[in-house]
């Protein structure tokens, strides 16, 4: 989430192995009435704002590249993913089948779309872990630790808010993540585990200690 944008993928429906991929997802989805293809193509401004088809179409995507490696006789010496991209990791290193990462990818949006969430709000600062942990305010929570001075922050909309104008006036690198009103990988998340799993137990094989393993990296697992 971030770095979704009206146009991403539309290019690459030209090379036949992608779109191939990218039409196997929209028969993944079929029961849900989401057709990515037509998603990618017929993107907006406004289109990735919504949770579900922000997740759908990364996820789409990165499968579709993984794919598209995969014909092209690539195989990587390790892989490494990051929130929706947990999903592409799991699709490749063979632990989910395409239909249940895509529609993995479905359901942790629909769930986040229908939970009613409190605004929240998420942003990359220049600061250390250690740093966000005795400066952030009250509900702000550091999310992701990117790197030893880049962490993402997450948590109720006008505080992030606030904080972020607050850095920037301090000189520290501050810059608001497009998460589509949602504090992602906060304490927030943790409402929609139940009705999450509820909806993977259908999508996913494998008995109930499975689908505990694979819910573990999927629903924006914040811990405290």
């Amino acid at each position: 989430m971030g770095t979704q944008w009206a146009g991403m993928g539309h290019s690459l429906m030209q090379l036949p192995d992608f779109k191939e991929s990218i039409l196997q997802s929209d028969v993944a989805l079929k029961d849900t009435g989401l057709v990515v293809s037509r998603l990618l193509i017929e993107a907006d401004d406004t289109t990735f704002e919504d949770t579900v088809n922000a997740f759908v179409g990364l996820a789409a995507i990165q499968i579709a590249l993984i794919d598209l490696l995969r014909k092209m006789g690539l195989q990587p010496d390790g892989i490494i993913g990051h929130s929706v991209g947990e999903l592409a990791c799991g699709y490749a290193d063979g632990s989910f089948t395409h239909s249940e990462a895509i529609l993995a990818a479905y359901w942790r949006g629909h769930c986040i779309k229908v939970a009613d969430l409190p605004a929240g709000g998420m942003a990359a600062v220049g600061l250390t872990w250690e740093e966000c942990i005795s400066q952030c305010p009250q509900g702000v929570v550091p999310a992701c630790h990117n790197a030893e001075d880049s962490v993402t922050i997450s948590g109720p909309q006008d505080a992030v808010r606030t904080f972020v104008s607050e850095l920037k006036e301090q000189g520290v690198f501050a810059k608001e993540v497009r998460s589509a009103g949602v504090a992602f990988h906060s304490y927030y998340m943790a409402s929609i585990a139940p009705n999450l799993l509820a909806a993977l137990k259908k999508v996913w094989r494998g008995g109930a200690d499975d689908v505990g393993v694979k819910c573990a990296t999927i629903y924006g697992g914040y811990s405290p």
